[in-house]
């Protein structure tokens, strides 16, 4: 990812966070609404910015 106004591009510790979250999130009993906004939040990183 390219650095623009929105801040810098996401580094290598959060993009392994993310991985994470998601791997556990899918392994752990937890709520529904919980697991909705894991996954809102793997996509938005996604997202390309700019």
């Amino acid at each position: 990812m390219q650095e623009n106004d929105e801040g810098p591009p996401l580094g290598p510790e959060l993009e392994k966070a993310v991985s994470e979250l998601l791997e556990q999130v899918r392994s752990e009993p937890i709520s529904p609404r919980l697991r909705e906004l894991a996954g809102r939040l793997a996509q938005a990183l996604e997202k390309p910015r700019g």
